[in-house]
């Protein structure tokens, strides 16, 4: 099943990829800094909120932070 997100620069999401085996930072909070195309591929360049640390994501991995 596919769903629509809707990504903008500055917007805040939760890591949480669809593939169960990827656990490493699941559930972290980070903030969209801006977007790049490495292999044809897009990566989206996040901090995460809690470490204030810049790292590239797949964007499958993100999804929206629900309250």
């Amino acid at each position: 099943m596919s769903e629509t997100i809707s990504l903008s620069l500055g917007g805040s999401y939760v890591v949480a990829p669809d593939n169960p085996r990827k656990t490493k930072n699941r559930g972290r909070k980070c903030m969209i800094l801006g977007f790049e195309i490495n292999d044809e591929e897009l990566d989206i360049r996040v901090i995460y909120l809690d470490t204030s640390r810049e790292v590239l994501l797949k964007f499958s991995d993100l999804k929206p932070i629900t309250e």
